[in-house]
């Protein structure tokens, strides 16, 4: 009775601490859980559910193929495995899994709308189509095949069809909160694009609303732990391994445009948002960086880029969250990376954060007020740390790569010393797979209709330009190549 009591408790607080959505003590506190009772199936996808969250991608392939193995008649476990599979760039896999729980359960709308958006976001909509035509149609069907269709109907420009598909979700009382959001959030998309503006923000700030806003970083007590003084009594790593590049950003500010855009060269390549570097600058204090452990924590990192992508790679790109942060770690554990700074318009970039639907990786996204605070913070301590760090640094300001993408390229790629590849320029080509917001836009080519695009919801966007304070009137900054002439 006691080990089972102590069971409940231990699984209800990693419950409570995944609606906090601190997802590192609620994975702690669900394997935890899972070694008290190695044959729950549910715990075993949970556990896999939250690595991936938290960007264990790896780990979360292994502990989903086990849950798989064991709920071969999951669709929620193989959902999740295709969309960790898809994480770690194998996209034939993903599609595999999800044809198979198709196969099985053609009325599973969670696999229908995971293979639909994995096909909408490469640009096949015909694919996405035919996955429709695959799955069985119902007088009431699942919410989810409902979003599927609006996926569809969207990428065709058939608005109405899509209003009326997440309409109908949105009006079923059977529908779940989650879905209602994501189906806001989408409906929000669609009247942007029929230029109905004040309809989408309505559905954008409903998306929002109710949803913890999360707390901008604080600089202060960053700039105490890592002093100038503090930094330089940490030692550099012994190895100088050139081929980290690490691109500093605040979501949606042009990082996955400067990432796809290097992960075209024949000698680049790209990690996603990996959540190693964050981590590992948080595992102990400062104080606690010694050469050993700096070595320890280099060699862990560069490892896991050699098994990401291979050892082929010259340069390979990291552009996870957190890197104002972070970046003093960073400067010492790999004192041969290049740092990227992307900047957009603050207006534009903290606009399009809250119309993006991020689940639980993005808090502060959720609140305008909340997300010119972050932006603020997040300039002073890239600021700071450009102060003090060694490592090259290059500052990439998004409307002046979409003016002139051939130059802003070229210097891109001298700046990280790299010969210059006409495959650069055609990155939207590709058709790997993106884990990202900017999944469908960085399949086209470098266009200029998201600049100023703050203009058409000015109106709503008060809360916004206060918390921006000096940064309301836009970038504030310009392109930079140290060591590159134009």
């Amino acid at each position: 009775m006691g080990g089972s009591s102590k069971l409940e408790r231990t699984i209800q607080q990693a419950h409570d601490a995944l609606e906090r959505e601190n997802l590192g003590s609620a994975l702690l506190l669900y394997r935890k859980a899972l070694s008290m009772d190695k044959r729950n199936e549910r715990l075993l996808t949970r556990v896999g559910q939250v690595e991936l969250a938290a960007g264990y991608v790896a780990q979360a392939i292994e502990t989903l193929r086990v849950a798989a193995r064991k709920r071969p008649n999951h669709t929620d476990t193989h959902v999740l495995l295709s969309e960790a599979q898809a994480a770690l760039g194998d996209s034939e896999g993903a599609i595999e899994t999800l044809d198979k729980v198709i196969a099985r359960d053609p009325s599973s709308g969670a696999a229908a709308l995971a293979l639909v958006s994995k096909h909408v976001n490469t640009g096949d909509v015909e694919l996405a189509q035919g996955v429709l035509d695959r799955v069985e149609s119902s007088e009431h069907p699942h919410a989810l095949l409902r979003f599927a269709r609006a996926k569809v109907a969207r990428a065709t420009k058939d608005y109405g069809g899509a209003i009326d598909e997440l309409s109908a979700m949105l009006d079923d009382p059977e529908t779940q909160e989650r879905h209602r959001r994501s189906a806001r959030f989408e409906l929000g998309h669609i009247y942007d694009a029929m230029e109905r503006y004040d309809d989408a923000f309505e559905c954008f700030a409903q998306a929002n609303a109710g949803h913890n806003p999360g707390k901008p970083i604080h600089p202060e007590s960053i700039k105490s732990a890592w002093s100038r003084e503090a930094l330089g009594s940490v030692p550099f790593a012994s190895e100088r391994d050139e081929r980290p590049v690490i691109i500093a950003g605040v979501p949606r500010s042009g990082t996955t445009l400067t990432e796809r855009v290097i992960h075209a060269h024949p000698k680049g390549a790209g990690v996603g948002e990996c959540p190693l570097l964050v981590q590992m600058s948080t595992r102990t204090l400062v104080s606690n960086l010694d050469q050993a452990r700096i070595d320890e924590y280099a060699t862990e990192y560069l490892d896991h880029l050699t098994e990401q992508v291979g050892e082929g790679p010259e340069r390979v790109v990291d552009k996870h969250m957190g890197t104002e942060k972070s970046l003093g770690f960073i400067s010492r554990a790999l004192p041969g990376a290049r740092v990227i700074h992307a900047l957009r318009d603050p207006r534009d970039c903290c606009l399009s954060a809250f119309t993006q639907n991020f689940g639980k990786n993005v808090p502060y996204s959720r609140d305008l007020t909340t997300l010119g605070k972050q932006y603020v913070a997040h300039r002073e301590m890239m600021e700071y740390w450009f102060s003090i760090i060694e490592n090259p640094v290059c500052v990439s300001v998004y409307e002046e790569f979409v003016e002139d993408p051939d130059t802003h390229t070229r210097n891109l790629i001298a700046f990280l010393g790299l010969e210059f590849d006409e495959a650069c320029l055609r990155f939207h080509e590709s058709k790997d797979h993106v884990r990202t917001a900017s999944s469908t836009q960085v399949r086209k080519p470098i266009y200029t209709t998201s600049t100023a695009r703050w203009k058409r919801y000015e109106k709503h966007l008060g809360p916004l330009f206060e918390a921006l304070g000096e940064f309301a009137d836009g970038v504030r900054a310009t392109t930079r190549f140290p060591g590159v002439s134009s």
